[in-house]
């Protein structure tokens, strides 16, 4: 195993708490959010219609959504990851989280909820949930781990003596190099969210609307 995998995995078993409970927040968000739109479906035509835009929009989103329309599998799983890694998790967790501790967190929190409307399965594409609820496992995963790695960041910034650090600046250090190490868990998660999701995307998809 590669050594920064079992410095992230080593993380992980130190602060074995945290991360089962941001596990358990994160993904019992997206059933209650799922729930919810079951029972008032309107949610979804409240939330999707936006989400729908940006993807019609010139720009990044729309080059992804053309890469899958036209199967280009190299060029969507390249984009998919790109936009997931640097934008869903370096832009929007991340760096905040270096600016304001732990306010990644709620990021990703916030996406859980969207997810939950997003993709509950109503209409005319709810069978499109079940190859997808694969992706959102995966990825979800890693925006887990995202939200895990600010928590551990403020953890050790706000509280360095607890780690057996001296200043609050030495804990900021040492908790950026923490969250570069279970980066290398968040790539992996990320690449193999975006291997299947175009995969699920361009051909088990299309089969399931058909029927």
């Amino acid at each position: 195993m590669f050594p920064i995998l079992q410095d992230a995995l080593a993380i992980i078993k130190r602060h074995k708490g945290a991360y089962i409970t941001l596990n358990v927040i994160f993904y019992g968000t997206v059933l209650l959010s799922m729930a919810a739109t079951l029972w008032k479906p309107e949610l979804q035509a409240l939330y999707k219609p936006s989400t729908e835009q940006a993807f019609a929009q010139p720009g990044l989103f729309k080059t992804v959504a053309h890469a899958y329309a036209n199967r280009d599998l190299f060029a969507a799983i390249v984009m998919t990851f790109l936009v997931n890694l640097v934008v869903a998790s370096m832009a929007m967790t991340t760096l905040p989280s270096f600016v304001i501790p732990f306010i990644g967190i709620f990021a990703q929190l916030y996406r859980a909820f969207l997810w939950g409307i997003l993709f509950a399965p109503i209409g005319p594409l709810r069978y499109t949930l079940i190859p997808h609820s694969l992706t959102l496992l995966i990825e979800g995963q890693a925006y887990v781990l995202c939200a895990f790695a600010a928590y551990v960041h403020g953890r050790q910034f706000l509280w360095p003596r607890h780690y057996g650090m001296t200043s609050r600046r030495q804990g900021y250090v040492v908790g950026a190099a923490s969250t570069l190490k279970l980066y290398g868990l968040i790539v992996a998660m990320l690449l193999a969210g975006a291997v299947y999701e175009v995969i699920e995307s361009v051909y088990l998809m299309p089969l399931l609307v058909r029927h």
